[in-house]
């Protein structure tokens, strides 16, 4: 057996957590004796991992920050680009069409990561199916807008209840007093291209305000097209390497009035609006049997935004507490997915896969929305009882309403008769019921310090309920009415940290995870007659749980600073689906016939284990030199398969340039191993080879806060390909042209940055 299924930690990996861990311990003890200026944090000031501000240095746990200082200077435009850096960390995208749309964390990833913008809940993640027609993406502010990106590793539902199973994302936007900056008005905007898509954006902001109001209005627009790669060959069919022709256009606006009638109240109100619409033709068609009769296909996808919050900030100067926090909010996002395919010699029933004499024009449409509502309600006191100590406690409650409808109609095209029927299914349909779910959650954390040590103990009791609703679109052929579901889930937390100098410290932390099933796990029901297969959900289905046990050190000097973790969690009752056996009496059968089933089922246990370093050292005053490294396995715990979600080892090393405030440059490297521990079990992959990828950029800021910004990617214009694009189309290593799963050549971006 595997070595990796019998030791507690795998030998190499204890030897790497031996040799870093030595590190840890030597290097600031020979560090101090020549330390003779204050020390600079490690980090930045982070929200997201304890629900206060507190110093990412000071925290127990592995936790990081992207500024926008930091966004700036890489010309970081998307989700990818603003977490390139972060070696554990990754966005995995459909290179096919629709992009990036979710997080990948340590190995877990979609709506197993809870993603909130200004503390709201963002919309579930919906994966495209084979078919690749429909994708509902996480969405996010514009990068130009957001003044930090927070990335908290590990279960943390103590404080976050369900969906933090496996991380959480803390998207914070700019508020007007980061744009006014001690003045009373403020306006400025920028401008950038970037060559890896032919993409243009322009944003533009003013900001006003004194002591007791401030306003805020930030509008941005993006133009662009597909995303380059390394393939020149622009044939139609599965042998093609070129990108399919794309085309998109994005919008973004944000608003906030702040208002602060005395030093112990604050209103802000927030509003934000986004769309977005692209056009794609894909040409990379009739890969496989599943779509051999498609000889074209064509699509548009759009996407519409909108959020509406209101934050309440108390600040007693006497009273049982010292502060309270109150969030209402409302969000709406819509997805709507439009498809036109031509289907050639197919059979007379305009099947995608069946052989005929009839070509057929196909549109389908298919529209997903979901709304979160809920409020949010925390105190925060510090106080003495025996021992110092700060409590934060709190409510939280969302409602989210989730509803799908497809549309389909198909045309002969030698008769020109139109018919609404189509896989057996008359539409329009739902392949789920449209519903409700209502979650809310009791949170207590308590940081108690007794000299240099800090222990936090912490708990939340959380409930949910699903509840669908009939709207007559909902159909099963084997007569069952949608079910409900409801559970509850406590989640325990306990983190100790030890401050051996006032520069560094030691942890260890013990913490849960649950996320309960979605309307789609336990409602979903789709067949496909012309395939004979059928996908069904599962009204018996657990929460998912994980449990994290995490060990590490932190040292944040002037001149050199340091974190290491390593890491253990076991995941139980993950959701997926799997098909079922012949003689299963759950499989579907449809007029005598049995269809291959699958059914969303709870997988028994998922073990998931690494390590992960991050420091850097000032050279010298103008140079620095920044490094990150990553390694995780993870294996399903009965069948010892290996996990496919976990990417191969990544590092990155940065070395910046300061020689003056009006100039400077920096250079990254970001590397990765070839990936070579995968469960071919159903899928045979194509296994990514290592790369090195080099990165120069450089600025000029020719006035105070405004700058120009250059950057050169891929600068050697090496072939490369990220293991999470691979697994997501399922690419295969007999892949005719797998060119077109790489990732850009040599490309260039150029911003400019006025603030006046």
């Amino acid at each position: 057996m595997d070595q990796l299924h019998t030791n507690v930690m795998p030998l190499r990996l204890q030897r790497v957590s031996q040799l870093a861990l030595s590190i840890m311990m030597a290097w600031p003890l020979a560090g101090l004796a020549q330390e003779t200026v204050p020390v600079k944090a490690l980090g930045a000031v982070v929200v997201t991992a304890t629900r206060t501000e507190t110093d990412s240095a000071g925290v127990a746990g592995a936790v990081s920050a992207v500024t926008a200082e930091d966004i700036e200077r890489k010309g970081a435009k998307d989700l990818r680009s603003l977490l390139a850096d972060e070696p554990d960390v990754v966005v995995p995208s459909d290179s096919r069409r629709f992009g990036g749309g979710q997080v990948n964390i340590r190995g877990i990833e979609g709506n197993r990561i809870l993603m909130l913008t200004d503390g709201v809940r963002v919309t579930d993640y919906r994966a495209a199916g084979t078919s690749n027609y429909d994708q509902a993406s996480r969405d996010v502010p514009f990068s130009e807008f957001l003044k930090q990106v927070e990335v908290v590793r590990g279960p943390a539902s103590s404080l976050y209840g369900s969906d933090a199973i496996g991380g959480v994302m803390g998207f914070i936007t700019l508020d007007p007093a980061d744009l006014l900056k001690g003045r009373s008005f403020a306006v400025g905007g920028q401008t950038g291209y970037y060559s890896a898509d032919n993409s243009k954006r322009l944003s533009a902001w003013v900001a006003s305000g004194n002591e007791r109001f401030q306003s805020l209005l930030m509008v941005g627009t993006a133009k662009g097209e597909e995303t380059d790669n390394k393939g020149s060959s622009r044939v139609q069919g599965n042998t093609r390497t070129a990108p399919n022709p794309l085309d998109y256009t994005q919008s973004n606006v944000l608003g906030k009035l702040v208002f602060t009638p005395s030093r112990e109240h604050r209103l802000k109100l927030t509003a934000e609006h986004k769309e977005s619409e692209s056009d794609v033709d894909v040409q990379r068609v009739a890969n496989g049997t599943s779509l051999a009769r498609v000889s074209s296909n064509t699509g548009t996808d759009s996407m519409q935004r909108d959020r509406v919050q209101l934050d309440y900030e108390y600040l007693p100067v006497a009273g049982w507490f010292d502060s309270l926090a109150l969030k209402l909010y409302t969000q709406k996002e819509t997805t709507d997915n439009q498809n036109r395919q031509l289907r050639s010699n197919t059979a007379s029933t305009c099947s995608s896969t069946t052989a005929g004499t009839m070509n057929c024009l196909v549109n389908n449409r298919y529209d997903y929305e979901q709304t979160h509502t809920g409020f949010g309600l925390q105190q925060r006191k510090a106080f003495t009882f025996g021992l110092p100590q700060e409590v934060v406690w709190g409510l939280d409650f969302d409602r989210a309403e989730t509803e799908e409808k497809t549309y389909t109609t198909w045309t002969n095209l030698a008769t020109g008769a139109v018919s609404n029927t189509l896989l057996g299914y008359t539409y329009p349909v739902s392949y789920f019921p449209a519903g409700h779910t209502d979650q809310i959650g009791l949170f207590a954390q308590d940081e108690i310090r007794a000299g240099n040590l800090h222990v936090t103990p912490g708990l939340r009791f959380d409930r949910y309920s699903l509840k669908p609703e009939s709207t007559g679109l909902y159909v099963r052929t084997d007569g069952k009415d949608p079910a409900s579901k409801n559970g509850s889930h406590v989640s325990p937390k306990l983190s100790l940290l030890y401050d051996l100098q006032p520069d560094w410290n030691v942890y260890a932390q013990y913490v849960e995870g649950f996320r309960g099933p979605n309307y789609e796990e336990v409602n979903r029901y789709f067949v496909n007659g012309s395939s004979a297969y059928g996908v069904v959900g599962n009204a018996d289905l657990k929460p998912e749980t994980s449990r994290g046990l995490e060990l590490g050190s932190k040292y944040s000097g002037n001149r050199w600073g340091a974190q290491f973790s390593v890491f253990q969690t076991r995941y139980k009752n993950f959701i997926d689906y799997s098909v079922l056996g012949a003689s299963d009496p759950r499989n579907i059968y449809v007029n005598g016939t049995r269809y291959s089933t699958y059914l969303y089922q709870n997988l028994s246990s998922v073990v998931i284990r690494g390590a992960d370093w991050g420091g850097y050292w000032q050279v010298l005053p103008s140079l620095r030199l920044n490094a990150a490294f990553a390694i995780a396995n993870g294996y399903d715990a009965t069948s010892k398969a290996p996990l496919n979600s976990i990417e191969p080892r990544r590092a990155t090393l940065a070395a910046v340039w300061t020689p003056s405030e009006i100039w400077g440059a920096e250079w990254r490297l970001r590397a990765a191993t070839g990936k070579n521990r995968i469960d071919t079990s159903s899928t045979n992959y194509f296994r990514t080879p290592g790369y090195g990828v080099n990165d120069v950029s450089a600025w000029w800021q020719f006035r105070p806060g405004s700058r120009l910004n250059f950057a050169v990617n891929n600068v050697f214009d090496k072939t490369w390909y990220q293991w999470s694009d691979v697994r997501l189309a399922g690419v295969t290593a007999t892949e005719a042209a797998p060119l077109f799963y790489s990732q850009p050549g040599r490309n260039f971006a150029i911003t400019l940055k006025l603030d006046y």
